[in-house]
Formats: C-alpha cells, sequence, structure tokens
C-alpha cells in the first residue's frame, strides 16, 4: 500500500529538480523546495519578497506553486481535502491537472469517483475522452452512467455502441434512462435504437423512447407513434397524443379528436392540447372546463395558451393553495402582472418552510407543482428534492424578467429586504445582467444593508464586477481577507445526470452553498482582471487562512493566471 504513494513523492520530486533546472534565480528554486516540504507559508512569503523587489507577478512560478500545492491535496487521506483537491483541479482548467482527476477516479469513494469524471468531462476535451472510455468499466454502476452521460454530450463516435453495451448490462427497471442518453448522442445509430426501444416490453422505457424521439423533433416516427396511440394503454395513450400535436401531426387529428373523448383525465386533456398545438382553438374549451373544475395539469397547459388570463386570475382565488399555486405560474408564464400577490408564497420563506415538488401525470406528458410544508423535515432524506426546489424558485426568479421592469425591481426590493439568502445569488445575478440605472440603484442602496453580510457583499462584487466608480473593490478585498480562517467552501447537494435539465447552470456542477459561492466568486473576480493585488489577496487566503481551503484556491490561482 505504501507503494503509489512513494512513486508519487519521487515523481513530483523528479518534476520539482526538473523546474530547479530551468530557473535562473536560486529564490525561485528555494520556493519550489519549501512548497515540495509542504511549507507553504514559508514558501509564500519567500515569494512575495520577489514580488515586493520586481514589482510583479512571476505566473510560471505561481503556477508550479498551484500545481505542487493540489498534488500535495491529491495524497492525502482527508475525504475533505480531496474534494476540495478535485474541485480546485477542475476550476483550474488547466492540462497539466488531468491526471488529478485521474487519480479521484481511482479512489474507493464513489462519490470522489463521480465528482471527479463530473468535472474532467467538463474541464477538458480530448484528453479526457480515453478516461471517460475506462470509466465505463468500473465496478461502480452510478460512475458507468455518468461516463455514459458525458461520452453522449460530448458525441463521442463510440458513445452509441457503449451506452447499447451498457444498457443491456443493468437491469430492465433501469432501461428507461437510456433513451435519454441515445438522444443526446443524437446520431442515426442512436435512433434506430429509440425506434426499437419504442416496441419494448418494458412500459416506461417505450413512453421514454416516444418522448425523447419527439423532442428531437424526430417527425419521421410519426407512423409508430400513431400506432402506439390507437394501442388501448392508458400512459402510451396520453404521451402519444401529447407528442402528437408536439410534432404537428395533421393525419392524426380524426385519432385526437376520439382521444378528447377518453374518459382518462390525461389522456384527454394531451389530445385537446395536441389539437391547439394543430390550429383547433375550440380544443381550449376542454382545457377551460378542466381547469375550472380544478384539474392541477388544465392550470399548467393554460400557461402557454393566450387569451384566458382572466379565468386563471379568477381561479387563483381558490382557497386551494396548491389551485392558486399553478394559477400565479401561469399567469407569471403569461407576462400577467396579476400574479404579483401570489408570488411571495413561492419565493419567500417563512415558518411554514414550503417546498415545491413537481408532479407528473401518468404518462408524464402534463405536470403540476404540488407544495411540501416543514421541507427541511420532510425531505430531510431527499436532499435532491430540495435542491430542485430552490431551482425552481431560481426559474420564476428568472421568469419575473418578463414582468414591467418596476414590477421586477419591488420584487427584488422585497427579496432582499426580507433577506432571503437562497435566492440572493440569483437575483444580484440577474441585476448585473440588466444594468439598467435602477438596478445598478438598488444594488447600490442594498450594498449599505446593515446586518445583512451576505446581501451587502453580493452585491458589493456586482458593483465591482460592473466597474461602478466607488470603493467596491477595497470593501471586496477587506471581505475576503476577513473570511480567510472560516472552511467556508461547502457545496449543495450533488444531482444526478438525469435531472440536471431541470436546474439552473452553473459554471460548476459542484454548487458551492450561497457564503461558499460569494468568497469563490470573490477570489475569482479579483483574480481574473489578474493585477497585482487581485493576485496578492489569493496567496494571503492561501498561505494564512483556513488549511482545507488552500486546495480549492489554487485551482483559482491556477485559473486566474492563464
Amino acid at each position: 500500500m505504501k507503494y503509489p504513494f512513494y512513486f508519487f513523492s519521487i515523481f513530483s520530486l523528479f518534476a520539482c529538480f526538473a523546474v530547479y533546472s530551468q530557473t535562473d534565480s536560486p529564490q525561485k528554486k528555494q520556493v519550489l523546495y519549501f512548497m515540495q516540504r509542504g511549507n507553504t507559508q514559508q514558501a509564500l512569503s519567500l515569494y512575495r519578497q520577489i514580488c515586493d523587489e520586481t514589482g510583479k507577478h512571476d505566473f510560471e512560478l505561481l503556477e508550479q506553486v498551484g500545481l505542487i500545492l493540489l498534488d500535495q491535496g491529491l495524497r492525502t487521506r482527508d475525504p475533505e481535502v480531496q474534494l476540495l483537491t478535485m474541485f480546485g483541479a477542475g476550476m483550474a482548467t488547466n492540462d497539466k491537472t488531468l491526471y488529478m482527476l485521474e487519480e479521484g477516479l481511482k479512489s474507493p469513494n464513489p462519490m470522489l469517483q463521480l465528482i471527479s469524471l463530473n468535472l474532467l468531462a467538463s474541464s477538458f476535451d480530448d484528453e479526457a475522452d480515453d478516461v471517460l472510455m475506462h470509466a465505463m468499466l468500473s465496478n461502480e454502476l452510478l460512475i458507468r452512467l455518468e461516463a455514459a452521460f458525458q461520452l453522449a454530450r460530448k458525441k463521442h463516435p463510440q458513445a452509441v455502441s457503449q451506452i447499447e453495451s451498457l444498457m443491456y448490462k443493468v437491469p430492465d427497471a433501469l432501461h428507461p434512462l437510456f433513451p435519454q442518453l441515445f438522444a443526446l448522442a443524437g446520431n442515426a445509430e442512436a435512433f434506430q435504437i429509440i425506434r426499437k426501444l419504442m416496441a419494448s416490453p418494458n412500459q416506461d422505457t417505450r413512453l421514454s423512447a416516444i418522448h425523447c424521439a419527439a423532442k428531437a423533433g424526430r417527425d419521421d416516427f410519426l407512423p409508430q407513434i400513431r400506432i402506439l396511440a390507437s394501442q388501448h394503454d392508458v400512459r402510451q395513450q396520453e404521451i402519444c397524443a401529447y407528442v402528437l400535436g408536439m410534432l404537428k401531426d395533421e393525419q392524426a387529428i380524426p385519432l385526437l379528436e376520439k382521444l378528447a373523448q377518453s374518459g382518462t383525465i390525461s389522456i384527454r386533456l394531451a389530445a385537446l392540447n395536441a389539437l391547439y398545438e394543430l390550429g383547433h382553438k375550440e380544443a381550449c374549451e376542454g382545457i377551460v372546463a378542466a381547469a375550472k373544475i380544478q384539474n392541477p395539469y388544465a392550470f399548467t397547459l393554460l400557461g402557454d395558451i393566450k387569451g384566458y388570463e382572466s379565468t386563471l386570475y379568477e381561479l387563483s382565488k381558490s382557497g386551494s393553495a396548491v389551485i392558486k399555486l399553478n394559477a400565479c405560474l401561469s399567469l407569471l408564464r403569461q407576462g400577467d402582472r396579476r400574479c404579483l400577490p401570489f408570488l411571495a408564497d413561492i419565493l419567500l420563506q417563512d415558518s411554514r418552510d414550503l417546498a415545491f415538488v413537481k408532479a407528473n401525470s401518468p404518462g408524464s406528458s402534463l405536470f403540476y407543482w404540488k407544495i411540501i410544508p416543514s421541507a427541511h423535515h420532510n425531505l430531510a432524506n431527499n436532499p435532491s428534492a430540495y435542491e430542485l426546489s430552490v431551482s425552481m424558485r431560481e426559474q420564476v426568479l428568472v421568469e419575473t424578467l418578463d414582468l414591467p421592469e418596476e414590477d421586477f425591481l419591488d420584487i427584488a426590493t422585497v427579496l432582499f429586504e426580507k433577506e432571503q439568502n437562497d435566492l440572493i445569488p440569483c437575483l444580484v445575478d440577474l441585476l448585473e445582467n440588466v444594468q439598467t440605472p435602477k438596478a445598478v440603484e438598488l444594488l447600490k442602496r442594498f450594498q449599505q444593508k446593515a446586518g445583512a453580510p451576505l446581501i451587502r457583499n453580493y452585491c458589493n462584487l456586482a458593483l465591482y464586477k460592473l466597474k461602478i466608480p466607488g470603493p467596491y473593490e477595497e470593501n471586496l478585498k477587506k471581505w475576503v481577507l476577513e473570511q480567510k480562517d472560516n472552511e467556508l467552501i461547502r457545496f449543495r447537494p450533488f444531482l444526478p445526470w438525469e435531472t440536471r435539465s431541470d436546474i439552473s447552470s452553473s459554471p460548476y456542477h459542484l454548487t458551492p452553498h450561497e457564503t461558499s459561492r460569494l468568497l469563490i466568486d470573490s477570489f475569482e473576480a479579483l483574480a481574473r482582471s489578474q493585477n497585482y493585488e487581485g493576485i496578492q489577496v489569493l496567496l494571503e487566503a492561501i498561505q494564512n487562512g483556513n488549511q482545507t481551503n488552500k486546495y480549492a484556491l489554487a485551482g483559482l490561482l491556477l485559473r486566474s493566471i492563464q
């Protein structure tokens, strides 16, 4: 068990001496010597003396410092340090950290393997392909599924054959996942397999294949879908009716008219919606009738049909919290400001501790949102569901941009005043992107908010990034250095690939908690400019800050000097 560690030590020392031979300055050699001995503080003290003498940073030397630090984190047995090392290696976007992520795949910890694989595929291109192929041989099914997803996403030439081979090795219960992978690969061979899966004896697999073909716009599948729609299977008829509308199949109108008379409400609604998509506007009346008897799926459908905003508004006055929620969301999608009084229940967290979970119809073509009270308790064993609820609220906040600017800014003001910290990163990003004078004034106002450091510093960061004149750079440096002793880098739950399309994108698939994200974004903003002081702040945090954080910060250092 000692040999791998010994090999890494010899390799690292050899690399270090190779660098020594290329470096003229004895001081620079000594910096690297101290780093190899694990004396980061002494190494960076000496480095800063060199900077004081030269008045500039040595990016080549800093790269070696960052790589040595990450290599040391890689060789530790502390799971937390290993996680932060992988995060740093992924953030670095430096080809020289590739082997670190490869080593993460060899960890006995499946979660660390999964994170390494995800970061590897996201951070590198061709270099990662061999590693992804090797990951398909893993003993962990979760790793093989993630590798299959990444191969499909990259359109790898062997993606389809690898995915098909894996499909036949896993239990039938997992087969419904595979049409999504084949559709993502997207070549002719992949869609031939999807066509075969539409005849699978596994009903869930058939439904998934039908939906994936339609989502890809494959109208050449229509004859087969019409046949499946004629078979007496409730779930299958529902999804087929829905996708016939998606694919604008006019030949299916007689069949859809028949399905619109079904005694099963989900089939009826899917068929009515398809007829509407095909230009039969009178089909809306059936959807409205279902909404008036408080069918929640009908409310969601009305969100995409113009002309029924007043109906939605009247129904939003229902005593049912679920009906009120879904009517409000549909009004918001229509850009109707009458949704405003109800948005507070969605965006503001209070003593009720509400979460929102998507509920699908039997055929999974329709959905509505249901409410989970006491979410931290009721979803304690399902962190992914809670994370998706937060992401749903973020998406609602994004959609408020379609309302008049005054309404959006009023919502932003309430979120700031009520200190809705889980939405603050998203909110500040939106204000930063809007960049109107009123949005900037709002950021300036809450950059002064007493007793709310997260809000104050997020607003300060946005103003700094927007290059607004003011003390924002100095404020940012001061706050970052104040946090250097805290162990702040903590991550939100890692979501499996099949759920990631439901959440807002993030530059890293490991999404930091709000305060951690602020710290990382602040370091990155300071370092990205490659100015002297910004990198000095980052080095100060590595040298004298919390020693657990330094491995992730080493990745930021490497990123900043590219």
